[in-house]
């Protein structure tokens, strides 16, 4: 008998001991002040995001370019590709893109792609087969879906690439965005598509401490050395922050000039463009 009066006492005072804990959970949860936002959430106060031009160089010719935005204040990072033979007014005169690129400096370059696009650049970068192959190896390889085929020969290189999920090398970038029968329109959305899944599954592998980070100074040709060093390592680690694919391809409409060899962005690239990279 004096058991059950000690276990009927025991479990009344659990009981009440648990209510009692969980009414002061609940007023201390419902007295506290909200935490302060978390340092890294109020980084920039200005200029939060970079665009920066990549410009494509082999042993003939240049293109195709490509923006890409490290756009940290609204958490993505955009991607456009547009052709060699992309039509650019300098000085009055259209001209294209990879024929300009190829009689100015690349700062003249730049400040031209600027003007016709409504747009501010961070930095170029040129890079290369070397280029692609060194950052790559520092990165490490990525899988890309190939949607088709690639099969090819020219010289020496003999490139033979099936479709479907290809594990990517600098050498297979290049052997795709040198592809000899992609049309204009094809060969830069491949790029933008392959620069997308790049940065999206190798973004944090760029700050400022990593070998990639290296190898991008010291393969390409760039004026990175006007934009700040911390300023990009701020830029990377909000992004690598969200823990989500951030990276996009954005399409390229494009109007072909009935009477040259010159091609025209229409009015609705004009608008994405300054929509992802000009706002």
């Amino acid at each position: 008998m004096k058991i059950r009066i000690f276990m009927l006492a025991f479990t009344v005072g659990f009981v009440f001991c648990f209510l009692g804990a969980v009414f002061f959970v609940f007023r201390f949860s419902e007295e506290k002040e909200p935490e302060e936002p978390k340092e890294e959430q109020n980084i920039f106060l200005e200029d939060d995001r970079a665009v920066f031009l990549l410009i494509h160089k082999n042993e003939e010719n240049f293109g195709p370019f490509t923006l890409v935005n490290l756009d940290a204040s609204k958490g993505r990072i955009p991607v456009f590709t547009f052709s060699e033979k992309a039509a650019l007014d300098y000085g009055g005169v259209d001209i294209s893109a990879g024929e300009l690129f190829s009689s100015v400096s690349p700062e003249v370059f730049a400040g031209t792609i600027e003007t016709n696009l409504g747009i501010e650049l961070a930095g170029y970068f040129i890079w290369n087969r070397e280029s692609a192959e060194k950052i790559i190896s520092e990165t490490g390889p990525f899988d890309y879906i190939l949607p088709e085929d690639i099969k090819y020969s020219e010289g020496t290189k003999y490139v033979n690439l099936i479709s479907g999920v290809q594990n990517m090398t600098g050498k297979k970038i290049c052997d795709i965005v040198e592809c000899p029968y992609f049309s204009e329109s094809e060969r830069c959305d491949v790029f933008s598509r392959i620069t997308a899944a790049f940065l999206n599954r190798r973004l944090p592998r760029f700050l400022p401490e990593s070998g990639v980070y290296a190898a991008i100074f010291n393969y390409t040709e760039t004026d990175i050395t006007a934009f700040d060093k911390e300023r990009w390592a701020k830029l990377v680690t909000v992004l690598c922050g969200s823990g989500k694919s951030l990276s996009g391809h954005i399409t390229n409409d494009t109007e072909r000039d009935p009477y040259g060899g010159l091609i025209y962005f229409s009015e609705n690239t004009k608008k994405r463009v300054k929509k992802y990279f000009g706002e």
